[in-house]
């Protein structure tokens, strides 16, 4: 079992005092990470100090485990599942254990791993699925499969012109990880405008809110126009922030966009984003000593991710002064309605 799932802890009682009666009783998870053990090669030690090569597996099994845990008392609805998109995975082997799996659940929607400079392969792969009866919803691809680190990356480089065209003639749904800063800037905010108007059978979901690393950088983005366009929509996974929340609350549009994500196992880490680095609970193997250290105080508040995200979006809401019924609407919406209608075809 995994080492974080086998240990489960509330460890602020944010779940039990606060979280587990607010949420809905149903949940659609629009991000997880799944794989064995074993199809994935040797992690180098320079590569293992960061916190992308922190999880290399997570089997279905664990998945389950962990929200028996973290959201005991509520039903998964529907799970997102995709492998880990590490330039280390092997791909084909990563995307078969999903498939297998949408063979015998009907409550997954697979995405598929791309590699960016073999996009037949991919391709090759769907159709050979599709024909043995299994069907991915969607696209995964990724910055790491390039060999270098997303902020030196451009959006395009591992989402072709090809790969968008295959998508669009199949209708599938793009889980989008930004490159650089995220949709602060301006050349991927050109490359969904583009996207939508040159591939309209494409839905797309800017995972962890589009990315950013200031507030005010979503912010910026929020004033671009993007969040408007029907076929965006947000994954909220890692996303903390407060005033993001409130930021995007005050758009009424957005209300029917953001899709509750957890990010596992990611969303088990025991911290939150903090500029450039994480500030955690718990030591990793990446924490920088001397950042733990200045907020000690601060950690020692912290607990799994996924909470410190339900908590934002839950202090907000709150914030909205509606009424109970909108209330209402307003989780069942985000926490499994809002994604029902993004994938309202794929079954």
């Amino acid at each position: 079992m995994d080492k974080q799932t086998s240990r489960y802890q509330d460890h602020i009682g944010l779940w039990e005092n606060e979280l587990r009666e607010w949420v809905p009783e149903k949940i659609f998870d629009a991000h997880t990470h799944i794989g064995p053990v074993g199809i994935m090669k040797k992690i180098s030690p320079e590569r293992a100090e960061k916190p992308l090569c922190f999880f290399t597996s997570f089997t279905i099994e664990e998945l389950l485990f962990a929200y028996k845990n973290l959201y005991n008392g509520k039903k998964i609805l529907n799970i997102c599942a995709f492998g880990f998109p590490l330039m280390e995975v092997d791909i084909d082997a990563a995307n078969r254990y999903v498939g297998d799996l949408l063979a015998v659940n009907n409550n997954i929607y697979g995405f598929l791993l791309t590699d960016p400079f073999n996009i037949d392969k991919t391709v090759d792969q769907f159709y050979y699925m599709k024909d043995s009866g299994i069907l991915f919803s969607g696209i995964k691809p990724y910055f790491d499969f390039l060999g270098k680190p997303n902020i030196q990356t451009r959006t395009e480089e591992f989402v072709p012109t090809s790969l968008l065209e295959f998508m669009n003639k199949e209708k599938l749904v793009l889980m989008l990880h930004t490159s650089g800063e995220g949709m602060c800037e301006e050349t991927n905010q050109k490359f969904i405008k583009n996207l939508t108007k040159n591939f309209p059978q494409i839905k797309v979901i800017l995972a962890h809110m589009g990315r950013y690393v200031y507030p005010e950088q979503f912010f910026k983005f929020m004033d671009s126009g993007i969040s408007e366009l029907e076929q965006v929509f947000f994954d909220v996974s890692c996303a903390a922030v407060h005033s993001v929340y409130a930021k995007a609350f005050a758009d009424k549009m957005m209300r029917k966009k953001l899709l509750f994500a957890s990010d596992f196992p990611f969303g088990l880490i025991t911290g939150i984003d903090k500029e450039w680095t994480f500030i955690t609970r718990d030591d990793y193997i990446w924490s920088d000593p001397a950042i733990q250290a200045q907020f000690a105080q601060e950690r020692s508040m912290l607990t799994y991710n996924t909470y410190h995200v339900i908590k934002a979006i839950k202090d907000n809401i709150e914030s909205l002064s509606l009424s109970k019924e909108e209330t209402l609407q307003l989780k069942e919406d985000i926490f499994f309605e809002n994604a029902l209608r993004v994938f309202d075809s794929k079954k």
